[in-house]
């Protein structure tokens, strides 16, 4: 019983000790002399996109039913 509290006491230690304050994204850019990733950006982009594709799906409730190709 002892052993088993003195266990789950040290896996929190474990798990802090490990922590790199090095993120990796992938692997196969351990190897450069650099840093070689983008660093983040903002969200403006998105958020533009996400706007265009509301306008464009909510203009389709405003088509008139009675059009035809002929007008």
């Amino acid at each position: 019983m002892l052993l088993a509290l003195l266990l789950c006491g040290a896996m929190p230690g474990a798990a802090h000790a490990v922590e790199d304050e090095r993120v990796v994204v992938d692997a196969r850019l351990e190897t450069f002399p650099g840093n070689v990733t983008l660093d983040p950006g903002s969200t403006a982009f998105t958020w533009i996109v996400w706007s265009i594709l509301t306008v464009l799906a909510l203009s389709v409730l405003f088509k008139n039913a009675k059009r035809t190709h002929l007008d």
